[in-house]
């Protein structure tokens, strides 16, 4: 009975085998095509128009349909041009730019460490990915990609570029799509505009031909102003009056950070008076170095490293749409009336694209906080 059932097994492969080997040469002698990849003539950019800011990688991703068109596809930029005709191939300049090679947690020990999972490549400024995704690399700057210069936008003003792509069933060419770079912006904050100049990269002014420069503003809670015994606040007058300061500072390895906090005269307060502060996961920096005047830590840029939820950025690790902003914290206790402990805190959101040696620098212009006990 096994036997026989063995033998029916092999009879129905042969069969089969026989099969395979009759309808290919069948193919071949009535020379019939080979099946073609599918290239759907409704495949287009979902979005057409992109307006990236310089010195950062920036993705557009889930912009391209291609109503079943067959993967993999090649995608090509061509006809790179102004709005004029003018050539505009300075899109598809080659300049080197860091690429992860390995996977980014938040939980790397040392510089060394980080520096491993990545390393520096040759890719054109301006990228098509084989999903159709288009990535502008932070080695877009200025100095080879002209920024727009105002608000206004005028068509001569525009690079315009086409997208040819392809598979095995053909191609076509996708046209009209446009990219309109801002200059660069070494640092932000959450604040909107913030101070800097989207277009001139000057310290921004209230007014485009102002006086009055526009200021970054740190997050509040809990913090009692000296001398009123009111809520502090970051930006109400009386109140209390909180700036932000993002700069770059000299004498520096290249890749450092540091804090600084400044009262209404602009004197140093003793970063210890911030005494409920978890310093060692304030960010994602290494060999911290505490003094009277600063707190300092070795860093890699940009920061954040890569869109990455961590305990470094806002949210935390269950952020999951997160991780493109750092966020700092620094707290402190004091007794207020009553023997109640009262905690405040002092917060804020920021990113820094360029490598560097910088501060951020928390100056309380009006009211200073008060930290001593009642």
């Amino acid at each position: 009975m096994i036997n026989d059932m063995q033998n029916t097994m092999k009879y129905k492969v042969l069969i089969i085998f026989t099969a395979v080997i009759i309808f290919s040469g069948c193919r071949k002698i009535f020379n019939v095509p080979d099946e073609k990849d599918y290239l759907s003539t409704k495949a287009d950019y979902l979005t057409k128009v992109f307006e990236p800011t310089l010195g950062r990688t920036t993705l557009y991703t889930r912009i391209f349909n291609p109503d079943n068109s067959t993967a993999p596809m090649k995608f090509e930029m061509v006809n790179v041009r102004w709005g004029d005709g003018r050539d505009a191939t300075d899109l598809l300049t080659k300049k080197q730019t860091w690429v992860w090679t390995g996977e980014y947690t938040g939980m790397e020990t040392s510089i060394a460490e980080i520096e491993a999972k990545r390393k520096l490549e040759e890719h054109p400024i301006v990228e098509l990915r084989p999903s159709g995704d288009l990535i502008v690399w932070a080695s877009a700057t200025s100095d080879v990609l002209k920024p727009r210069d105002s608000a206004e936008v005028f068509p001569q003003d525009l690079r315009y570029f086409d997208v040819k792509i392809s598979n095995s069933g053909g191609s076509r060419i996708i046209t009209g799509l446009s990219i309109n770079p801002s200059i660069e912006v070494p640092y932000e904050t959450d604040d909107s505009p913030g101070d800097i100049n989207r277009y001139n990269g000057l310290p921004n002014t209230t007014t485009p031909n102002g006086n009055v420069l526009v200021r970054n503003h740190p997050n509040i809670n809990g913090m009692i102003g000296e001398g009123t015994d009111k809520n502090l606040t970051a930006n109400d007058g009386a109140n209390g009056v909180v700036n932000t300061y993002i700069r770059r500072v000299s004498g520096g390895s290249g890749n450092t950070i540091r804090f600084k906090f400044l009262d209404n005269d602009s004197t140093i307060i003793d970063p210890n008076k911030f005494n409920e502060t978890k310093w060692e996961f304030l960010v994602h920096g290494f060999n911290m170095e505490k003094t009277r005047e600063y707190v300092k830590f070795d860093v890699a840029y940009p920061i954040p490293l890569a869109r990455v939820p961590t305990r470094y950025t806002l949210g935390g690790v269950n952020n999951f749409v997160g991780g493109d902003i750092a966020h700092v914290e620094f707290s402190y206790s004091r007794i207020g009336f009553g023997g109640r402990r009262e905690v405040g805190t002092l917060s804020e959101n920021f990113r820094i694209f360029e490598k560097g040696d910088w501060e951020v620098v928390f100056h309380f212009t009006n009211v200073n906080p008060k930290f001593a006990n009642e």
